[in-house]
């Protein structure tokens, strides 16, 4: 095969869709093929990196095969694919009936390496582009590593200078052949690396929904192979270009009052003179209201150490010239990164008394300042997120100012769920954002804390308008669990206000225990420790001795393998470490593994009377306390409502807390379990209705008892258990068994076998 001239090599990946004009290519591919029709000859077929953006569409991937003249394809004696990655392996299964011709074909020879191509071209011959041979360079490898998804396969990592490799280490089928897929990843793609123990990673690719997730027994070696490259990558990178926006007339007060203010904390004293001189004349040319504290000098002494003069002109102008807020502000902010550390913390002090004056334009009748508001929200939430050395500091005069306004609440919160969704769940913006919300509450707990439980609230309520078969799967997942981390960050030191949220804080536990990956799943366990420690040590309840040694052992039975498993975390050490797994960038959010452990009802009902427990052992020492009325009102209504993914839970725990029934609300379970009947033999994916019957079941169970005596439903409940017994369901037997053991308990409890 060596004696056939090369062609020409195709590199699919430098075809862009939507910017290459495909008729062109064609007639580009046609020209260069056109000296060697008349002889045999080989094509190299470079794919690699091939992905989504390369895409041929099917009308013009048809079109390939109509405008090649016959003798073309006839003298071709081979076409070597290079690099085939799992894209284009599911390319061809979508165009199976197009490439149908190619499928076993001799001529179509798969090639994994350049040393394999070797074999059938000459080295000169091989014209293989010199960024694909450059990832043969420099390889660290690693054989033997796991890709975990919903069909484990076995790979090998290869880590270059410029990108990592995951290459199958068993053939997959393409066009009918086994090959070897290679798929490639280089550093600008690599979006998060993240450490989840010492035997597993995951990396976020741009671009791609779901973080690939790997095992190996040398993670950590591979974790910093790839955070070396993409580091190198990062600072390899031309700094960005700054652009600086144009100043319009009415910017120009707010613009330099801003640089009045910040060179007056210059180390210069010469630059301290002329910025104060500047703010003389900015306040006399706009009559700026200073109450004649001000008086243009040369000459002036003006000490290094002048915040507090700083501060008091911005706090007089702040309430004086409230119209100059927006201007203001935003020159702050836009000035900010450009500064010293040391005039940075100094623009912080004299940018706080300007933003309670955002309030008058959040209530104006313009769009246009509402919009420069929520315009001035997003650029401060970027700071916090950049200005990593200013962190602490930002988060304390910024955030911890605009949590005490209580009419800027609703908008701050709107931004903060907004950054949050953009960045999307366990991302760094995400993570900031509800760390952040820590802040925001230390002015006003009791106001954060209602509304981001009242978001949270609302927004589950809304699953049930479109419900799904799993929670995870609606399309407000990622607002709940966003909110979830939010709970999570707040829950600490009572700033979740535990006296006036405990029936709404244990109704969200268990509509969300064991629900989400692990890190989620981790959250939701700390967010129960953490309400219980603030019921422990929170200054507004008064607890007796009794009642707290119930609340120290709860502590203690909630840290115990046990319910670790019943949270869905079995496999971790610490739930508080995999809640915080922190990131090659910053504290991240680690998505883990989305393979969910089982989740049984019966786990739900262990969960449910342990919080019913800690509960009622609180009730006892508030008099007219109506915690347990609330949260078993919260579990009715989304027991009674259609929704499958939270309708079963709710039903479990209606039953588990509740303290009375009436025959009205047991015939409505009824009418629940027999739709979950007829769904159940409509068809063979049944399983969402199985859960349905196994949470009326258990929740008639509970309820019983509870049923007046002179009920005839407790007759009829026999009945309903043994229906479901004979239902010959497995995983119905446990739930269908108690509840006729329940029933026959009750039943002689009312002497009704008395006469038999």
């Amino acid at each position: 095969m060596k004696a056939n001239p090369t062609a020409s090599v195709l590199f699919p990946y430098s075809f862009k869709t939507g910017q290459i004009n495909g008729d062109l290519l064609i007639y580009h591919v046609l020209l260069t093929l056109k000296p060697y029709y008349a002889k045999p000859y080989e094509i190299v077929v470079d794919l690699t990196h091939a992905g989504p953006s390369n895409r041929f569409k099917t009308d013009f991937l048809s079109k390939w095969f109509v405008v090649f003249p016959g003798f073309a394809y006839e003298n071709v004696s081979a076409v070597f694919i290079y690099n085939c990655n799992s894209w284009v392996r599911e390319y061809t299964k979508y165009h199976e009936r197009l490439l149908t011709g190619l499928k076993g074909s001799k001529r179509l020879i798969f090639i994994d390496s350049p040393g394999k191509l070797a074999e059938h071209i000459e080295h000169d011959q091989q014209k293989l582009p010199a960024a694909t041979l450059a990832l043969e360079e420099d390889l660290k490898v690693f054989h033997n590593a796991l890709k975990l998804a919903h069909k484990d396969t076995k790979v090998s990592i290869k880590v270059g200078s410029t990108a990592v490799q995951v290459t199958s280490a068993e053939r997959t089928r393409v066009l009918g052949q086994t090959v070897f897929l290679n798929d490639i990843y280089y550093a600008s793609e690599i979006e998060e690396i993240c450490l989840v123990d010492e035997n597993q990673f995951t990396l976020t690719i741009a671009n791609q929904g779901t973080p690939l997730t790997f095992m190996h027994q040398e993670c950590e070696a591979i974790v910093r192979s790839i955070i070396h490259i993409r580091t190198r990558w990062e600072l390899s990178q031309p700094d960005s270009i700054p652009q600086h926006t144009k100043i319009r007339p009415k910017d120009v007060p707010g613009t330099l009052l801003n640089i009045a203010l910040l060179n007056l904390g210059s180390s210069d004293p010469s630059l301290r003179s002329a910025a104060y001189n500047l703010l003389c004349a900015l306040t006399c040319t706009f009559n700026l209201k200073i109450e004649g504290q001000l008086l243009e000098t040369s000459g002036l002494c003006i000490p290094a150490n002048n915040t507090l003069f700083i501060v008091s002109i911005s706090k007089t102008l702040a309430a004086n010239e409230p119209h100059l807020t927006l201007e203001f502000l935003e020159e702050c902010i836009s000035g900010f990164s450009k500064s010293s550390i040391e005039l940075k913390h100094l623009c912080l002090e004299y940018m706080t008394p300007w933003l309670s004056n955002l309030v008058r334009f959040c209530k104006h009748n313009d769009d246009a300042k509402r919009q420069r508001v929520t315009a001035i929200l997003d650029k401060l939430i970027t700071m916090t997120i950049n200005e990593k050395q200013m962190y602490p500091s930002i988060q304390a005069k910024i955030w911890g100012s605009l949590g005490q306004i209580t009419d800027l609440l609703d908008v701050v919160l709107d931004s903060f769920i907004k950054t949050s969704a953009t960045g999307g769940l366990g991302s760094i913006k995400a993570e900031v954002m509800a760390d952040t919300a820590v802040a925001l509450a230390s002015g006003n707990v009791k106001l954060v804390s209602s509304k981001v439980i009242g978001r949270m609230c609302k927004i589950i309520d809304k699953t049930c308008l479109s419900p799904t078969p799993t929670l995870e799967q609606h399309l407000m997942w990622d607002d709940i669990a966003i909110l979830a981390r939010y709970m999570l960050m707040l829950s600490f030191n009572n700033s979740l206000d535990v006296a006036a949220h405990l029936p709404y804080l244990f109704h969200v536990v268990t509509l969300l225990v064991a629900t989400g990956p692990l890190s989620l799943r981790a959250s939701t366990h700390g967010l129960v420790i953490n309400i219980i420690h603030s019921l422990c040590t929170c200054s507004q309840l008064h607890f007796s001795e009794e009642t707290k040694q119930v609340l120290r052992l709860s502590l203690t039975e909630f840290s115990l393998p046990k319910f670790y498993l019943l949270f869905g975390i079995s496999k971790v050490k610490s739930a508080a470490v995999i809640a915080f797994r922190s990131s090659y960038r910053d504290r991240s959010f680690s998505p883990g593994s989305y393979e969910r452990e089982t989740f049984a009802l019966t786990s739900l009902e262990t969960v449910t009377e342990a919080l019913l427990e800690i509960m009622e052992a609180c009730m006892r020492d508030i008099p007219t306390c109506k915690w347990l009325d609330q949260w078993t009102e919260l579990a009715q209504k989304f027991a009674f409502q259609y929704n499958p993914s939270l309708q079963p839970r709710a039903l479990v725990v209606f039953g588990c807390i509740s303290k009375r029934v009436s025959h009205g609300q047991i015939k409505q379970i009824i009418r629940i379990l027999s739709k979950g009947l007829e769904s159940c033999l409509k068809g063979p994916d049944n399983y969402n209705s199985q859960v349905l019957i196994e949470a009326t079941v258990i929740a008639l169970t509970k309820l019983q008892p509870l049923l007046n005596k002179d009920s005839p439903m407790h007759k009829a409940l026999f009945w309903v258990a043994m229906a479901v017994l004979q239902l010959d369901e497995v995983n119905l037997y446990s739930a269908g068994t108690a509840l006729l053991e329940q029933n026959l308990h009750t039943l002689d409890s009312l002497r009704v076998f008395n006469d038999k």
